[in-house]
């Protein structure tokens, strides 16, 4: 279940005045932990007004609903704005190169230094001091990867296989450039899709980007699923190439089977 606010998943949903209801109930708006609060906090105020009179509210009970809907509409609608823009290169006034051969991808100078200080600060130096014809080069990204940067930079949200097709590189760009929503964005859909299939990989970029709750999930992932995992075609290359690694593994497994 998505977050009707910050695009996120969610195993809950805000039910009209301000409380939780299950995933299956169907009756609520879906609203991630993140969002809840802001989100309470707003209709608890509201509530206070239509209950004092200060303000009129329609009679039904369904009125919490319908705002967050509508609030959600509106955020869409605003951040498709500027995914357009990328998308029909509406007054785009820099390039940014990929890594290798691939091509460039007309973007915006506000935007980027808006969404990370990182690349504000790569703009204001004398070396990106460029023309409207210039560009900045990011070598770490492919062109895919550098278009799916940018469409999240733009959109605010990506679709989930997109992410999965992407997410190692985009959760190490999120640290690099210190872009807060996409770090939020990349533990949480990285923490809904674990499994066996990529608990060792998730492990290795929590190492890469500090990330002890990418780590805590990662080894609970490989101790759960470590009959499936030791018999993987890359697991003997990972232990190799990872021995600091393979001792979190080892001290996880003996906690777990000390129950210390």
């Amino acid at each position: 279940m998505v977050c009707s606010i910050c695009k996120t998943n969610t195993v809950s949903l805000y039910n009209r005045c301000g409380a939780y209801a299950e995933a299956n109930d169907g009756t609520g708006v879906p609203v991630c932990k993140t969002c809840y609060g802001e989100v309470d906090n707003i209709l608890n105020f509201i509530n206070k007004d239509r209950k004092n009179k200060t303000i009129s509210y329609p009679a039904d009970n369904n009125w919490g609903k319908r705002w967050v809907e509508e609030v959600t509409k509106e955020k869409d609608g605003f951040l498709s704005d500027l995914a357009a823009a990328f998308r029909e290169k509406i007054h785009s006034d820099i390039k940014v190169k990929p890594g290798g051969r691939g091509r460039a991808l007309p973007a915006h100078k506000f935007l980027l230094a808006a969404r990370s200080e990182i690349f504000k600060t790569m703009l204001a130096s004398d070396t990106c001091k460029v023309a409207p014809t210039g560009s900045i080069s990011l070598p770490e990204f492919s062109y895919e990867e550098l278009k799916t940067f940018l469409e999240f930079l733009y959109g605010g949200s990506l679709a989930i296989e997109k992410f999965k097709e992407h997410f190692y590189t985009l959760t190490i760009a999120a640290d690099k450039y210190v872009i807060p929503h996409l770090q939020k964005f990349c533990e949480q859909q990285i923490l809904n899709m674990l499994d066996a299939s990529n608990a060792l990989k998730v492990l290795q970029l929590s190492e890469v980007c500090s990330n002890e709750t990418l780590k805590r999930a990662a080894l609970d992932s490989i101790l759960k699923y470590k009959n499936e995992i030791v018999l993987l075609p890359y697991f003997e290359e990972f232990a190799r190439e990872n021995p600091h690694l393979m001792v979190h593994i080892t001290r996880a497994s003996l906690t777990c089977f000390t129950g210390k």
